[in-house]
Order: structure tokens, then sequence, then C-alpha cells
């Protein structure tokens, strides 16, 4: 049996004015897989920059394209929502085209080399997905549909049958709020043949920590554990609450043996502290098990997706001298409705802002990416709150050294005037000594 695809109704409307808006277009698929083969779809957005014609360079631009826009689309969901797979609206039917249905293939399989390639953003969830995309066509002249998925779990892939419905709210949607804590400290590493650090590499190794201690962390929800195989929903009908809270905790030995303690010297090390909101949605039949993987998920692709965007918003050349300190200060999340603030639907995307950006700025970003219509009175930018640093209080050299020590006057020099007062204490306490004894 293929797979089962619930749609919601809003999504075919977007299809159908696109249809007559753009004729021949293709986009991305935003849902929520599920066990047992049934995904839910919430939002279709529109690539841009699509070559219509049909060469072998076209056939790669495209493919760039959308593995792009993808990737992009993934940094803005939260966990438990994927890119599923695409829409292509064309007058010919795809699956029966042989030159469209090789592009298609071509275009998913680049989608799953991108993901691929960025595991810390989470972008595939081969649990639920089992390696597998949709693909929708929908006819710009009939508006006729069909669904297929299209199996990647090998190098010829291959398309199997799936049933698709546009569903008037398909589900409940519920909201689990987790804030998360990290205060680490690991060990920086040299860039490779140069001297100077990777920073993208270095917070990177960061994330890779953090997923793991997430992994064998425990949830607890309202402060207990939940069996995996329970709904949620079913859960908060016998609470009569509408509401979890979510709490996570990290593994920490009580006890640590001496031949687990070892000291290592390391050239730098990097403080990676902050607090992570976490906002997932979860349809009405999510198990615990399903809603534990999602705030995972979550966590680390947002982790990941700050630091991807901070990367490459820095301009460092190769032979710039690295401060002893440096502050890295990544983006703030915000969120953002998927649909107007004025109807009911309550899942809710998001972005990054950082900390020097109005908070307009992701407007723009957000239609282009997401093809998303918001205001700013529909942005939530009060979940993650960075505090405002005073150049004069950010650290500096000088808390390390003196200002005008050298390197070579630095190393083994004493403090005369801490030196100074040490003694005096000492020759104040022996002459305390001194008279109670003589006394």
């Amino acid at each position: 049996m293929g797979r089962s695809v619930l749609c919601e109704s809003f999504v075919e409307d977007y299809l159908r004015q696109l249809s007559r808006k753009a004729g021949v277009c293709m986009g991305l698929l935003i849902g929520q897989p599920a066990v047992g083969g049934k995904d839910y779809i919430v939002h279709a957005t529109r690539i841009t920059g699509q070559d219509e014609e049909e060469s072998d360079e076209a056939q790669k631009l495209n493919a760039t394209v959308a593995s792009q826009q993808a990737l992009d689309a993934t940094r803005m969901l939260p966990g438990g929502m994927y890119v599923l797979g695409i829409f292509v609206i064309h007058p010919k039917n795809v699956f029966q085209e042989p030159t469209l249905l090789s592009s298609i293939k071509f275009i998913l399989m680049s989608l799953k080399a991108t993901f691929d390639a960025n595991p810390l953003l989470m972008g595939t969830c081969d649990e639920l997905e089992q390696g597998e995309k949709l693909v929708l066509y929908y006819s710009s002249s009939s508006k006729a549909h069909t669904c297929k998925t299209v199996s990647l779990a090998t190098e010829n892939p291959t398309v199997l049958s799936c049933d698709w419905k546009f569903v008037e709210r398909l589900t409940t949607w519920h909201k689990l709020n987790v804030y998360f804590e990290t205060d680490e400290v690991y060990p920086l590493q040299h860039n490779s043949n140069r001297e100077q650090y990777d920073t993208e590499a270095n917070l990177t190794e960061c994330a890779k920590k953090v997923k793991q201690q997430l992994m064998e962390a425990k949830i607890l929800f309202d402060g207990a554990p939940k069996l995996s195989g329970d709904t949620v929903e079913g859960v908060l009908t016998m609470k009569n609450q509408d509401k979890f809270l979510a709490n996570v905790y990290l593994p920490s030995p009580a006890i640590l043996s001496l031949s687990d303690t070892k000291i290592e010297e390391f050239e730098g090390t990097l403080k990676f502290d902050g607090i992570v909101s976490s906002q997932i949605f979860i349809h009405s039949r999510c198990t615990f098990i399903e809603a534990e993987r999602f705030i995972v998920a979550d966590i680390v692709r947002s982790l990941m997706s700050r630091i991807q965007i901070h990367c490459d918003a820095l301009v460092q050349a190769e032979d710039t001298p690295l401060d002893r300190i440096t502050l890295n200060e990544l983006p703030r999340r915000i969120y953002f409705p998927v649909r107007s603030s004025q109807t009911s639907f309550p899942v809710q995307f998001n972005d990054y802002l950082f900390p020097e950006e109005s908070v307009d700025t992701p407007l723009g970003r957000i239609k282009e990416i997401l093809d998303v219509n918001v205001t700013v009175r529909d942005l939530n930018s009060k979940m993650e709150l960075v505090p405002v640093v005073k150049e004069d209080e950010r650290p500096s050299e000088d808390v390390w050294r003196p200002a005008n020590a050298g390197e070579d006057d630095f190393d083994g020099k004493l403090n005369m005037p801490v030196v100074g007062g040490l003694v005096t204490v000492i020759v104040l306490l022996i002459a305390l000594l001194v008279y109670y004894f003589m006394k």
C-alpha cells in the first residue's frame, strides 16, 4: 500500500492561483510525516529563478536553484516540519512524459544530496519518510491533480502510487514550547595548514556535541515520562488540557572516576552558551516518541541554522590577525504565522534576526523563500531577547595581559602591586601572632 497524504485546502487555492499567473512552474511541498505512511501538507511555495527550457544546462540550473531554496526554507521550519517533496504545474502530465519525469527525479536527487551534505539541519526524517519524496502534478489547464512518491533509496529512483486528498482543516495542531539552555566549553581547532581558527567548523562541532547530548537526553511532559506509543491528543483529552510543559534533561554522571579524569592543554577554547527557544507543532495523532524526535530536531536545526547564517555574514580575509578573544553573536529566533493572523490556523514558521537588524528586515526574505505575506505586526520577536552589550563592556585582551606588555615580557612577569600586597598581609599576620604569644 502506498503513502497517504492529507493537504490543507488553502494549498489548493494557492496552486490554482499559480496556475493562472505563472502557467508552468515548480515548488516545494512542506508538511509533517507521520507513522504509518501518512503525511500532512500545510504549505506550498513556488521555486523562484527556474528555467522553463528542457536542456541539460537548464535541468542542472533548476536542480541547483531548487536545492538552495529547499535548504533556505528548511532553516525557517520548526522541528517536525520538512520539505516533503515538490509540486509541478504543467499542461502535460509529468508522469507520462519521460523527459519531464527524468528532470523531476534529477531535482529530487539533488535535494537529497543537499540535505545529506547538511545533516545538522535535520532536513529529512527517514524514520517516517522511508526515503521517499512526494511529487504532485497539478494540471494548469484542467486543474486535475495526481500525486506519486519517488523512492530515492536506490541510484535509479522508482515511482510509487500515492493517495492525495485536499481537506478543510485536516487535523488539530498542538503547540509544544521548550527552552533549552546550553553552557559548555570546547577546544578550538585550527584550520589545516593555517594558524587561523575556522569559525564555522568550530561552531558546527559545538552543534554536533549538543545533538549527541540531546540524543541521550530524557524529555518529560508535565514533569513525567510518557509511553512512546501514546498520542499527545489522547493524553490531553484525558487531562482536559490543551498544552504540555516539556522539559529536556541532559545526562550527567553522578560520580566521575579517576580513570575518566584527565587534564588537557588547548591553544584556545570556545565557550558555547545561551538559551534556545523551541516551538514545534504536532498533528492530533502524533505519538510522544515522534514529539521527542521533533523537539530534538528543532533545537539542533535552529542552532545549525544560526551558525550557517552567522558564518555566511562574516567577512574575514585569510591573513586577518585574530584577537585573543572573539565574540560570535548568533542571530535570535523570531516567529511568524504561515497563514494570516486573522485565521484560526496555528502553525508558525521562523526566521533569524541579528542584533543590529530592524524587525522588518526578514519580511522580504520570508516572501522570497516561502511566498508568505507577513507584516511587522505578525512577527513574534519577543521569544528570544539578546542583552545589549556596550563596547566598553565587551571582553578584550586587556583582561589577559597589560596593555604595554609584549609577548616576551608577559610570560613569567610578576604583578608587583599584588606581590607587595601579599607581603604586607603576611607581615601583619606575623605581627599579630607575636603580639598574642608575648601577651
